[in-house]
């Protein structure tokens, strides 16, 4: 593949004409396929070498200007990862795996790569990324959470720095400053949020010229774009990035006009109170990636129509009468606190619905956020207007080389090809699975349930063992954790409220006899480090408790149990009459779990129909987005992020 890097052939800021197919993909699958063998022979050839130190390799000079020149190829790529062994060894400790090596060479193909929780997926993406640095390639390190993109550029720098290679890091505290400076090197590590929203703000404050990005030194003395273009991107949590954070657009802000005054909206809200759930307006329940909506149903449009303030100005127009409608009706009945958002410090503060993490610098779009703050009694923050938008699709569709890694990408493999053009190849296991899969247990009320999962982690810990609940929201955390003290037992909580112990949380979540209560685990970063006693005693025993889970982090969290060989065991515990996942089976199917005795087993089948059922769904909505972004509406969703 070609070697793009700002300059005479490619610009100073290279971007690619949005024009990934599906064809692409299939090439790039069926090459890798063909070449993986060549590769592998390669690379056992040379991690045998004992000169695998790049500072004492006389042959060093002569690799890398094979690198500049011939790009990945297998022989070539061999060669570099050969030489980076011994980097590794003095650095971290160990010998970089196998399964390691392929999956780095597999990204720098062009394809995202499916490789189990606890396989090593860091030091993957290091060989990866200091082998494209060292061919003189910009390139973004892509993480889900400043958290992941500040660690992992730390525990690597003198990695890098013994490579000659400048790494940094990209936060949302980062000034424009340092922003600039930080794209300016060799391999920079980053939230994918602060790289679409820089993008953004690249392309609002220098416009486009001829296709590209144009400034003038004279007019910009800041020195022009913050980015050095799109030039190769690799993405940590790939499947979180390119699907559940691309169900909602970005949107850039700045200080704008309110629509509505503080006391118009007071009203509204008040008027959307009369509306009956039902009657004038459906709502449809959460997801585990996703908030829930609302829809005006006719007999709800006709009620707005024949209120006698729906002849005053601006109320009278349809289309604004409506909108903020659903908007009131949004913020009374889908938003909730302490699952979609927690109030700290008096003010709004967004959950991440993937990570479970507070991200105090998003806002809701299209003054849902007012609305939020006035329905909790809070000041009103300052109104914004949008000066541009931009979805994670179209983004990713402009750098001209994409790369990535995930625990959990098979069941988005045909939207990635079709979505981004790249193959999803699966890297097999370096340690086999231990893990005890021990089925899903359904129950007719939370209640049972609750219960449920508060015996059967009592029962584990006594055993000697831990044990992580993964629940769907703070208050549900939050509720668990005190049925678990009633009991006698002292759970840990990590939720988007206490995140700020989360590294503590999670150094203990391993010990003997410690139970974590977490609303997400996904986007953690982290492994459980499971002490010799916890081993010795059967391992990491999880419990899953929430009923809006797509199968993706189904497996990201059940796959918290038994990483990189330990012992481990996982079931799930669901309760039928809660969520939507379960409301997409037909009516007969539904009534039959229902009626089934508490705690009966569910068969794999209707549990996997269920949930792929649900991704099916979240697929439809992040391809209708796409097509609504590229049509060029400007009315893309009620939930954007703002920044």
């Amino acid at each position: 593949m070609a070697l793009v890097r700002p300059g005479p052939v490619w610009g100073v800021y290279p971007q690619r004409v949005e024009s990934r197919t599906l064809a692409l993909a299939v090439r790039t699958a069926w090459r890798v396929r063909r070449e993986r063998a060549v590769f592998l022979a390669a690379l056992h050839g040379r991690v045998s070498d004992p000169s695998t130190d790049p500072a004492t390799d006389a042959t060093w000079s002569p690799t890398l200007a094979r690198l500049r020149r011939e790009g990945y190829t297998p022989a070539v790529c061999a060669a570099v990862f050969g030489r980076l062994v011994g980097l590794v060894q003095t650095h971290l400790g160990f010998t970089p795996h196998d399964t390691q090596h392929l999956a780095a060479w597999t990204m720098l193909q062009g394809c995202l790569v499916e490789m189990a929780t606890g396989e090593g997926k860091t030091v993957a993406m290091f060989l990866a990324a200091a082998c494209a640095g060292l061919a003189g390639v910009p390139t973004h390190v892509l993480t889900a959470n400043d958290y992941l993109a500040e660690r992992d550029a730390a525990q690597l720098h003198p990695l890098y720095a013994a490579l000659g290679l400048r790494v940094a890091c990209v936060t949302a505290a980062s000034t424009p400053m340092e922003r600039r400076d930080a794209y300016a090197a060799d391999v920079t590590y980053a939230a994918a949020r602060e790289v679409a929203f820089d993008h953004l703000r690249d392309r609002v404050a220098h416009g486009r010229a001829g296709g590209r990005l144009a400034w003038s030194d004279a007019a910009d003395p800041g020195g022009g774009p913050l980015m050095r273009g799109l030039c190769l991107a690799l993405i940590d949590e790939a499947d979180s990035v390119l699907c559940d954070e691309a169900r909602v657009p970005l949107i850039l802000s700045g200080q704008g006009v309110q629509a509505l005054s503080e006391n118009d909206l007071r009203t509204l809200l008040d008027r959307a109170q009369a509306l009956g759930i039902g009657r004038h307006a459906l709502v449809t329940p959460a997801t585990g990636s996703g908030a829930a909506t609302v829809r005006l149903t006719r007999a709800g449009r006709a009620w707005l129509a024949a209120q006698p303030w729906a002849a005053e100005r601006p109320w009278s127009d349809l289309r604004w009468r409506e909108d903020w409608a659903l908007r009131a009706l949004t913020v009374l009945h889908a938003l909730q606190r302490d699952r979609d958002y927690a109030v700290q410090e008096a003010r709004i503060v967004f959950i991440d619905p993937i990570t479970g993490r507070a991200a105090p610098e998003r806002q809701w779009s299209r003054g849902l956020h007012q609305l939020l703050a006035l329905k909790e009694s809070l000041p009103m923050p300052a109104p914004q207007q949008t000066l541009a938008q931009l979805t994670y699709q179209r983004l990713f569709s402009r750098y001209h080389q994409i790369g990535g890694m995930s625990g959990t990408l098979a069941e988005v493999a045909p939207e990635m090809a079709l979505s981004y053009g790249t193959p999803v190849i699966r890297i097999p296991r370096h340690h086999p699975a231990q893990r005890r899969d021990l089925g899903v247990q359904i129950y007719r009320d939370d209640d049972q349930r609750w219960q449920a999962v508060v015996d059967r982690a009592g029962a584990v810990v006594a055993q000697g063992r831990s044990v992580l609940i993964g629940t769907a929201s703070v208050a549900a955390s939050e509720q668990l954790a005190q049925r678990l003290r009633v009991q006698g037992l002292r759970p840990m909580v990590l939720n988007a409220v206490q995140s700020q112990m989360e590294n503590e949380v999670i150094a203990r979540a391993g010990q003997v006899g410690r139970i974590t209560v977490s609303t997400q685990m996904a986007g953690r970063g982290t492994d459980i480090r499971l002490s010799p006693a916890v081993q010795a005693a059967g391992g990491l025993h999880v419990l899953v408790c929430t009923d809006a889970l797509p199968a993706r982090q189904w497996r990201q969290l059940i796959g918290r149990a038994a990483r990189q060989g330990d012992p481990g065991s996982a079931e799930t515990l669901v309760c039928c009459t809660e969520g939507l996942l379960f409301q997409r089976l037909p009516g007969w199917l539904l009534a039959t779990l229902v009626h089934r005795p508490p705690a009966a087993r569910c068969t794999a089948g209707v549990w996997r129909t269920v949930m792929l059922l649900d991704e099916w769904a979240q697929m439809r909505e992040r391809r209708a987005l796409l097509r609504q972004d590229r049509a060029g509406a400007g009315r893309l969703a009620y939930s954007g992020w703002e920044e």
